[in-house]
């Protein structure tokens, strides 16, 4: 017996009755693409090669396989991708249904970014007919993420290379260095995940660029134009740090320059609150002064100072010292000095060779702790008339 709709001694097609007879052969972009990186490893940025999160573009139907359909009603439209990260198909993400020769699809879906869209349109066969495959560009569309990924392995075995460059983002630096030590494939995440998706979340802290206008403007941001650019600066350091300060100051916005001073400061409040909603810790205590130097605005006992941070070390706290730029040129700070600089302890102690000098080892600006420099070895008064205190962490 035949099987519905074929005869097996000829092997002719019967007519089908309800099937339209046509289907949609290739469709066409009708706006235009926008411009963003070629994601090739040396920072190539390209024009119009990918579509970019939130904006909406118009796809037509361009030609059909037996003319035009009775109705272009019957035309159905679909937006599928495998996920490169995960291998996921994601079937349809367009959230109700069109119909029609023309559509107009708005790219909502966060997930999709950094992957090859299949724009469908379709009257009988969704796998078989007109189909136009689109990059959807990274959230952080002008930032390579080959050299991004590069630079997060680099930091995952060595931490100490997250590097602030010429940005007063000290804070951020400190605590993704700190983020980086304790948990690197987590901490790689995030910093992939904002690229990519403009979202991330761990612990109790998460950013979405989606919520703030300021945030929308760092994600796009073209390094190659912007002005006062950190142009040495990984990118996988700039956006976090950036992404941070702008999310966690209330009153003035930060742009990820390097002129910029006031509006990048991170203030003792929220290097402990980032110590426990993204890193985790759950024993953290503030124990910095802002306005007066933490051994006193004239005197002090730095020998006891030492002592504390010796103790805080060996119990096991992160330590995130706040101090003045003078304790690294070996210059002893007048009465009215400020804080300025965000470093983290590794070692503390009293000179065994030299009496009335500290050795210790830091964390700062993207140089490796265990290399000497010149202020590993730093004199009492020193230390003493540019220390303003510490912020612990467990």
């Amino acid at each position: 017996m035949a099987a519905p709709g074929v005869e097996f001694d000829t092997k002719k097609p019967i007519s089908r009755k309800g099937i339209e007879p046509t289907q949609v052969k290739s469709i066409r972009l009708v706006s235009d693409l926008d411009d963003g990186a070629a994601n090739d490893g040396v920072g190539t940025v390209k024009e119009k090669n990918g579509l970019i999160f939130g904006k909406t573009y118009t796809f037509k139907v361009d030609s059909y396989t037996n003319g035009d359909p009775k109705d272009i009603n019957l035309i159905k439209w679909a937006v599928s991708y495998t996920d490169k990260e995960t291998g996921l198909l994601y079937k349809n993400v367009l959230k109700e249904a069109f119909t029609g020769d023309e559509i107009s699809i708005t790219f909502n879906d966060s997930n999709g970014c950094g992957n090859d869209l299949d724009i469908i349109a379709y009257i009988n066969d969704a796998d078989n007919e007109g189909k136009l495959t689109l990059f959807k560009h990274y959230r952080f569309r002008f930032f390579d993420r080959v050299k991004l990924l590069s630079e997060l392995e680099d930091r995952k075995k060595e931490p100490w290379r997250i590097n602030q460059d010429n940005t007063n983002t000290c804070g951020p630096s400190a605590i993704m260095y700190s983020f980086a030590k304790k948990d690197k494939e987590n901490y790689a995440k995030f910093i992939a995940n904002l690229h990519r998706k403009g979202y991330a979340k761990f612990n109790d802290y998460k950013i979405d660029i989606s919520s703030d206008g300021d945030l929308k403007d760092i994600a796009d941001t073209n390094p190659k134009t912007k002005e006062n650019y950190p142009t040495t600066m990984a990118s996988c350091d700039w956006i976090p740090n950036t992404c941070i300060t702008d999310d966690e100051n209330i009153f003035f916005d930060f742009e990820g320059n390097t002129k910029e001073d006031f509006s990048a400061m991170t203030v003792p409040s929220r290097m402990t609150m980032l110590s426990q909603k993204l890193l985790g810790f759950t024993d953290v205590t503030d124990n910095t002064n802002l306005f007066f130097r933490k051994t006193g605005w004239i005197w002090g006992s730095t020998v006891e100072d030492i002592a504390e941070l010796m103790n805080t070390k060996e119990a096991g706290y992160e330590v995130f010292l706040l101090v003045n730029m003078g304790l690294f040129n070996n210059t002893i700070s007048g009465d009215f000095a400020v804080p300025q600089h965000w470093i983290v302890l590794e070692s503390i102690s009293h000179s065994q060779t030299d009496s009335g000098y500290i050795d210790i080892t830091i964390y700062t600006w993207g140089r490796n702790p265990k290399t000497k420099y010149s202020y590993n070895k730093i004199r009492y008064e020193v230390f003493r008339t540019n220390y303003f205190g510490y912020v612990k962490a467990k």
